[in-house]
């Protein structure tokens, strides 16, 4: 089986990290011959570690997420949709020269934000599958450059993955048709994460450690976290917390002078982008997932896998993947007190915080691994070709 994966333009965050996790198993353990297209722009270089093949294009998404900044979106407006026309005339031919199209099976595009995919599929009819691994709307205020973007999806893909239940019924809702679209949840190797002792899952004696990882923007809940710390900080409850990722400059910058304003530099830091932070999350002892909308969660499933207390919001996919009080903890997005009654519960007892990592790391090793997203995968991608064959 040829399989033609195809990649957006993010290579730090989750997506990116969801596509060679599963290249890497379904190449490794299925015997799939597995070549994957980004965008020259991606950053990434050279060859996956398994000898997948990685083909370098110009082409840009047709769907688009709002800056931060919003007086710059009538330039990006017009910037971006120059890039996206001028690429979707020219990607095609660019593979083209790289890759005899003819002998792919199939096409698993990774994104609902681009459509190259798409365009090879309809030109070749090839099988198409469409990866959501987001809302897109309520999570990134995505805007279309394509007119009945939904109907073209519908015409273009012959199957949808979504990476959860929740995004299953909101594109459901969007118009996507029910009876293509399937919740797979993403996977996650437990190779890349150390786990936490444990002698240190309960800690009496020391200052509780919180840890909040990835892409730094206001969707994600860095500023919620602040201001919870500072209200234990008034309470004379102290926790430190380190901020993981990187993002906007201006939007760092004013996430810090809020942090300085509130005297709070010594409780919390910016550690940057890491590449592998699985290696290091073991160090902490809760983990903070604060988004708006979360499409899935890698991070919340990371965090499980390490020995974290996971405290999330009530929104997006993380109640499809937490239970409350069992397997983490879930509190009001949006609510400040209510994400701090939620870490006083694990600085008061650190019994149950034990028990709630614990049930957390098990469930996470059942539920979230990698071996298990490949396996749905594969039994798709042969569903999909048994029908084509008859």
């Amino acid at each position: 089986m040829n399989v033609l994966l195809i990649a957006d333009g993010d290579i730090k965050y989750g997506a990116s990290h969801s596509l060679f996790q599963m290249a890497k198993e379904l190449s490794s353990f299925y015997e799939i011959n597995i070549q994957i297209v980004m965008p020259v722009t991606a950053g990434f270089k050279g060859e996956l570690d398994t000898g997948i093949k990685v083909l370098y294009i110009r082409y840009s998404p047709f769907y688009q997420g709002i800056p931060a900044d919003r007086w710059k979106f009538p330039i990006k407006y017009i910037v971006r949709g120059i890039m996206y026309w001028f690429g979707r005339i020219c990607a095609v031919n660019e593979l083209e020269k790289q890759l005899d199209i003819h002998k792919i099976d199939l096409i698993h595009s990774n994104s609902s934000r681009e459509d190259l995919g798409a365009l090879i599929a309809n030109k070749y009819k090839i099988p198409l599958i469409w990866h959501i691994r987001e809302f897109g709307d309520r999570d990134y205020s995505c805007y279309s450059y394509r007119k009945n973007y939904i109907d073209y999806m519908n015409q273009s893909a012959c199957r949808f993955i979504a990476v959860s239940d929740a995004v299953r019924a909101h594109w459901i809702k969007k118009g996507i048709q029910r009876e293509k679209i399937n919740c797979v949840y993403n996977g996650i190797s437990q190779r890349d994460i150390v786990i936490k002792s444990e002698d240190a899952l309960i800690c009496n004696n020391k200052q509780l450690r919180m840890a909040l990882l990835g892409c730094i923007s206001s969707t994600k809940g860095q500023a919620w976290a602040i201001e919870a710390i500072k209200k234990l900080a008034d309470e004379k409850i102290y926790i430190s917390l380190d901020i993981i990722g990187d993002g906007a400059k201006a939007y760092i910058k004013k996430l810090k002078k809020k942090i300085y304003g509130y005297g709070l530099q010594d409780l919390i830091a910016f550690k940057g982008y890491l590449k592998n932070p699985g290696e290091q999350l073991y160090q902490y002892d809760i983990g903070l997932m604060c988004s708006k909308d979360e499409g899935f969660g890698r991070v919340t499933v990371e965090y499980m896998m390490a020995g974290l207390c996971v405290i999330a919001s009530d929104t997006g996919a993380n109640k499809e993947l937490i239970e409350d009080g069992e397997s983490g903890l879930i509190y009001q997005y949006g609510n400040t007190e209510s994400l701090v009654n939620t870490i006083k519960k694990c600085i008061d007892n650190p019994e149950d915080r034990s028990r709630i990592a614990k049930c957390g790391c098990i469930r996470a090793n059942q539920e979230f691994t990698a071996e298990r997203n490949a396996k749905r995968i594969c039994e798709i991608y042969k569903s999909i070709l048994e029908h084509v064959e008859k």
